[in-house]
């Protein structure tokens, strides 16, 4: 299986996070002071499968 890392980069506020959340339904704010302010402190990471073909 190959594996492929895809990064994102932008200014603040422009949906990245809101992206990732899109395409694998997971939340990479995980501290309490991002999910009150509304934006990322640290670093997210998460994975995503795709689907067998």
């Amino acid at each position: 299986m190959k594996n492929v890392v895809i990064g994102t980069a932008g200014h603040i506020d422009h949906g990245k996070t809101t992206l990732i959340k899109a395409l694998t339904g997971r939340e990479t704010d995980t501290l309490d002071e991002e999910k009150k302010r509304g934006i990322s402190i640290n670093l997210g990471f998460t994975y995503f499968d795709l689907p067998k073909q």
